[in-house]
């Protein structure tokens, strides 16, 4: 049988590669880790993998808006997604303890939910592009000064100990994951859809764009404004709402979308994702 390919950003141990795990639970994968967002979606657009594996948005961070600038620029389309509650541990060699950890290296994501723990300790933060990478770079810098913020489960496969856990600044962290394809498809159980759009400056443009679901009563999810790369001040609002594009009314959302926007796409409709704790 043939192994589906799943893409994900990051190195072994990420919390995508966990969400991915989930998700493809019982099917036959090969997860391939990458350095970037953007190397993990191009290897999605390119075919050079089946599907990808996202981060879109968490709870105590908001919107990923590297991803969604990528979501619109590239030939990719939502089919699915998860969540995943995530929990931080304080990752170090043996020998370190929390007296001898002066610096702390993250995914900046995950440096910024654990703020009060790094100002209470008075940690030196330090972004690093993964929380795995992070735990991989401190388990061969073998040096007591310096720590990583990642998942508990990451110190096993790197070798460290963990400090400290549940470093987040508040226990309702989530991390909700987009699955990624290159061909666009909307399957019969799907019960949400994501869109995004972009405005004209003029004057209530964007009462006018969102008035498209409120006059057919249509739930609206959340909405993020994103800055359009290369355009000072100009904004793209990304947006989820109730309902597939294969029903009436949110079809006729999207037409009525599109005679108001200059730019419209849909990144697809898709069943609403399951939160594993």
């Amino acid at each position: 049988m043939r192994k589906l390919k799943i893409a994900f950003q990051g190195e072994r141990g990420a919390y995508s590669e966990i969400a991915a795990k989930h998700f493809f639970r019982g099917t036959t994968t090969e997860l391939i880790p990458f350095n970037t967002f953007a190397d993990a979606i191009h290897s999605v657009a390119g075919g050079r993998v089946d599907r990808g594996v996202l981060p879109v948005e968490n709870t105590l961070g908001g919107g990923i808006r590297e991803v969604f600038n990528l979501l619109d620029e590239e030939k990719v389309y939502g089919i699915g997604e998860i969540r995943l509650k995530i929990s931080h541990a304080l990752l170090a060699i043996r020998g370190a303890d929390l007296a001898s950890v002066k610096r702390v290296y993250s995914h900046p994501q995950a440096l910024l939910q654990c703020r009060k723990f790094i100002r209470e300790k008075k940690l030196t933060r330090v972004e690093y592009y993964d929380t795995a990478g992070a735990a991989k770079f401190v388990s061969e810098a073998g040096d007591i000064s310096v720590a990583a913020i990642a998942s508990e489960a990451t110190a096993e496969d790197y070798g460290l100990v963990v400090l400290k856990r549940h470093l987040e600044s508040d226990g309702h962290n989530f991390t909700r994951f987009m699955i990624i394809a290159n061909k666009y498809s909307v399957l019969p159980n799907a019960d949400k859809t994501c869109v995004v759009f972009g405005l004209r400056n003029r004057p209530g443009e964007l009462h006018r764009a969102l008035s498209v679901f409120a006059i057919r009563d249509i739930d609206l999810l959340s909405i993020d404004s994103i800055p359009i790369v290369r355009k000072a001040w100009d904004y793209e609002f990304f947006v989820d709402f109730r309902g597939s594009v294969s029903e009436e009314r949110q079809a006729n959302a999207i037409s009525h979308l599109r005679e108001i926007c200059p730019h419209v796409k849909v990144i697809g409709s898709y069943k609403s994702g399951r939160t594993i704790i």
